[in-house]
């Protein structure tokens, strides 16, 4: 199997975790977190799969991770609602954000052994999407570790200041 391949594996397997844990997910917030990371993993699996038919890259657009982030949790606070969430919960987020990190370091060795610089680029650009995407699954798995005193800590508050 290639890198393409295997990138597209990935890909593919990413974005049907992330759209088990949409439909898993009660709270309406945090599953558009989930179809938002399901589509881009999607937008990935293409790129990856133009790479492996040498066909013209599309581009890759930067979606604004922390901009969403900053929009879900400042909704969430604003509910004044009390959240509930299972420990289940927690190890899914946080094995979503491991997987998130194995993406990003395969993403760039795997570009260190590309010679087509668009090719290498898009490489680089896709491991750092999948930086931010674990930057968001670590938060997601902090909040819901712990919503109440999340909320109110110095990391919801580095999430939301400008």
């Amino acid at each position: 199997m290639n890198a393409y391949q295997y990138a597209m594996r990935m890909e593919n397997e990413a974005e049907k975790f992330y759209r088990d844990l949409a439909n898993k997910c009660s709270d309406t917030s945090i599953k558009g977190v989930f179809e938002m990371l399901a589509d881009e993993e999607l937008k990935h699996f293409k790129v990856f799969e133009k790479m492996a038919q040498n066909e013209e890259l599309p581009s890759i657009e930067n979606i604004d991770i922390k901009a969403r982030a900053k929009d879900i949790f400042s909704k969430i606070k604003s509910c004044n609602r009390r959240y509930s969430f299972t420990n289940d919960q927690v190890l899914y987020y946080e094995k979503a954000a491991q997987v998130e990190e194995d993406a990003y370091q395969f993403y760039l060795k795997k570009a260190e052994e590309m010679e087509d610089s668009k090719q290498k680029e898009a490489f680089i650009l896709i491991a750092k999407e999948e930086q931010k995407h674990q930057i968001l699954m670590e938060n997601i798995a902090s909040f819901v570790a712990s919503p109440d005193t999340w909320l109110e800590s110095a990391e919801f508050y580095n999430i939301i200041k400008d």
